[in-house]
Formats: C-alpha cells, sequence, structure tokens
C-alpha cells in the first residue's frame, strides 16, 4: 500500500510565502523583533520626553521667575532711590523755607534733575497747592491742589501709577537731555515738605518719565532673548504698563491668574484667551526698604512650543535613531532566523526521502548544543532506531500457516 506523501513546501509554486509570518519562521521572527524593537522605542521616546518635559518646566519656570522677581526689585530699587533723592531735597533750606526766593528755589530742583535726568520735571507747592517754583519755571503759579500727587502727599509720601501726559512731555521736549525721548508717559511722586517747626508748608513733587523702566527692562531681559520669543510684561492691575513684544504677541495677553501666596512669585503654565499656551514665572513687587511698592506683578514668558522644543528634537531623535535600531534588529533577526529555517528545511527535505523510501537518507548531523541541534540529532536517533528495529524484524523467520 503506497504511503501518502507529505505536505509540499508552501513555496513550491509561490515566493511569497517567505514573507508570511503565519507559514515563514523567518517572517514571523522578523516581525516579533521589530514591532517589539519598534513599541520600546515609541514607549522610551514618550517616557524620556515626559521626564524632561517636567525636568525642563522647573528648570526654565525657575529661570523665568527669577528673571521676573529681579526685574520687580530692579524697578523698585529704582523708584526707591528716586523717593529717596525727594526726600533728601524736601530737607533742603530753600524748600522748607516759604519765605526763600523762588529763584533759588528752583536752583535746588534744577539740581535735583540733574542728578536724576529721569525727573522730567519738579515742582514745590505751597501749603494751598499753588506751584511756586518748578524746573524751566513751567507750570509756576498754577494751582495743584486737585492733583493727586498734591492730596495724596500732604501727609506721607505719595507714588502713583504711570499716566500719559501729553502736555508735559510737549513741555519738557526742549529741556530734558535726551532729545530722542519722546514719551509721553510719566509717573508721580511726591513727599510733603515740613517747614522749620515741622508744620506742613508744600509738596516736592516729579513727574519721573517711564524711559527708565525699557531701561531696566532690557537689562534683565534683554532683546537677545527676544530670540527664543522670551518676553517680559509688567501689570498695574489689569493695565500692561511694560511689554517686551517679544513673545509673538501684538498686544500682551491680559495678566494670569496666580494663587495667593506667601512668596508671591511662582511658575506655571497659562492658557490665554486667543489660544496660545505659555510657559510663564511670575513674581509681584513689594517694594524696598521703606518704599512699600506699588504692587506691579511681573510675567516673563515663552510659548510652550519654544519652550520645550528640545523636547521635541530629543523624541524625534529618539525615534530616528531607534527606527534604525528597529531595522538592524528586524533585519539581524530575519537572517538569524534563516539558519534555522534552513536547518527545520533540511530535516524535513531528510523525512521526505525516508519517507518516499531511501533507506540510505539521514537527518542533519547535530554540530552543536543548541536546542534545534538536539532535536535533529534526537530524530536522527529515533529514524536509526526505528531502522535497527525493521532490519531484526525483516532478518526473523516467518511463521507456517
Amino acid at each position: 500500500m503506497p504511503r501518502p506523501p507529505i505536505a509540499a513546501a508552501p513555496g513550491t509554486s509561490d515566493w511569497w510565502w517567505v514573507f508570511d509570518p503565519r507559514q515563514s519562521l523567518r517572517a514571523r521572527a522578523a516581525l516579533i523583533v521589530g514591532l517589539g524593537t519598534t513599541a520600546f522605542i515609541l514607549g522610551l521616546s514618550a517616557i524620556t520626553g515626559t521626564l524632561y518635559r517636567r525636568t525642563l518646566e522647573q528648570q526654565t519656570g525657575a529661570l523665568f521667575e527669577t528673571l521676573a522677581f529681579q526685574l520687580g526689585d530692579k524697578l523698585d530699587r529704582t523708584l526707591y532711590e528716586r523717593y529717596r533723592s525727594l526726600l533728601l531735597g524736601a530737607r533742603l533750606a530753600p524748600l522748607r523755607d516759604p519765605a526763600a526766593p523762588t529763584a533759588e528755589r528752583r536752583r535746588v530742583l534744577d539740581a535735583l534733575q540733574e542728578a536724576s535726568p529721569d525727573f522730567g520735571w519738579l515742582g514745590v507747592t505751597d501749603a494751598r497747592g499753588r506751584i511756586t517754583a518748578a524746573t524751566a519755571g513751567l507750570f509756576e503759579g498754577n494751582p495743584a491742589v486737585t492733583r493727586p500727587w498734591f492730596r495724596g502727599a500732604q501727609e506721607a509720601p505719595y507714588a502713583g501709577q504711570p499716566r500719559e501726559d501729553p502736555e508735559l512731555s510737549r513741555q519738557t521736549a526742549d529741556i530734558i537731555a535726551n532729545r530722542a525721548d519722546t514719551t509721553s508717559r510719566f509717573l508721580d511722586l511726591a513727599v510733603p515738605v515740613l517747614d522749620a517747626n515741622g508744620d506742613f508748608s508744600g509738596v516736592l513733587a516729579a513727574h519721573v518719565r517711564w524711559t527708565w523702566a525699557r531701561d531696566i527692562q532690557l537689562s534683565v531681559v534683554p532683546d537677545l532673548m527676544a530670540r527664543e520669543q522670551i518676553g517680559a510684561t509688567l501689570y498695574a492691575g489689569r493695565e500692561a504698563l511694560l511689554d517686551s513684544g517679544a513673545s509673538g504677541w501684538t498686544q500682551p495677553p491680559d495678566p494670569p491668574s496666580i494663587p495667593d501666596n506667601r512668596r508671591g512669585r511662582g511658575v506655571l503654565i497659562e492658557n490665554t484667551v486667543d489660544g496660545a499656551t505659555y510657559l510663564s514665572g511670575y513674581a509681584r513687587s513689594r517694594g524696598f526698604r521703606e518704599f512699600r511698592g506699588l504692587g506691579w506683578l511681573v510675567v516673563v514668558r515663552q510659548p510652550v512650543s519654544r519652550a520645550f522644543r528640545p523636547v521635541v528634537a530629543l523624541q524625534r531623535g529618539i525615534v530616528a535613531w531607534g527606527s534604525a535600531l528597529a531595522a538592524i534588529a528586524t533585519i539581524a533577526a530575519w537572517c538569524l532566523a534563516g539558519r534555522h529555517a534552513r536547518r527545520l528545511r533540511s530535516v524535513r527535505a531528510a523525512a521526505e526521502r525516508i519517507h518516499g523510501g531511501d533507506i540510505l537518507a539521514v537527518l542533519p548531523r547535530r554540530h552543536s548544543d543548541s536546542e534545534l541541534d538536539r532535536m535533529c540529532g534526537a530524530l536522527g536517533e529515533l529514524v536509526e532506531d526505528l531502522r535497527a528495529k525493521q532490519a531484526n524484524s525483516d532478518k526473523q523467520p516467518k511463521g507456517r500457516p
């Protein structure tokens, strides 16, 4: 009775079976290694990116917080210096004596302006609020009783928020040292003036040009940082007093909602109403020494897409190098599995010859101690044992019926 043939190899008619993992050992091994390596690379990229993003957020956020604090501190210190200049000026005899000549008072005011060029205008009033002397004689004789700086400085030093004053800018345009300075925003400082008896005799006021704030901002957050879209904004309430304009906006966003804490500073991821997201460091000014400050909020920002660009670059690098590694690993698995597949095909071919009656066919010899070689050796011993038993059975005499 003829023996049934062993099923034909998949590749006898179709060549593509070698790429089918359901039929090909090397395709299955390459697929497992390729998918496993790719999954590992993607997971490594995601985990590394997350950890790096957290580290970068902490480090960069701490830098922005420090810059915001330094900017606010420098602004407060500069205002304190101007405030101290006014306090010292208010103690000079020509200003304390209401009967002092106007020319002498004016010389004192001019000297104060020369010592601090940021003073756009200085003036002193009498107790009724009339300006009795001023730099360059501007506004002398005008009433100031309704001015906030006069009302606020009758009992204690006064500091007001920056305001627009085009008329003052126009009046002082010909006497300022820097004629290229055309700012129309001024900040009011004023201190009470006491006579020799300690009684209120008037107010010494100064309109400080706001350009000094821009100079301080450039010393802390220079234009060089604009290349990385790092910008600084100074807020009084919800009004932006100063903005470097380096973070990619036409108008600065509204101030962020910051938590109340004792430090008055911190870091946050800020989502603005226009859909932009920023990594922001903030600090609230607290004044300097006896000057209590104006409660300004300084925010240093950078778009998240720019701040975390190194994270994206790192992840892309991991994926690129990982893809190359996955390709090499897949090719190596294909080649290594191919060696085992060839051994298995040789075992199959020998089995087919034995099955077809070739009594001299032998299975591949064992060359190493691998599992595949041990299997080949065990099958070879099995076949030889079966052949020996078959030979002994053929030599025994058959019984007669």
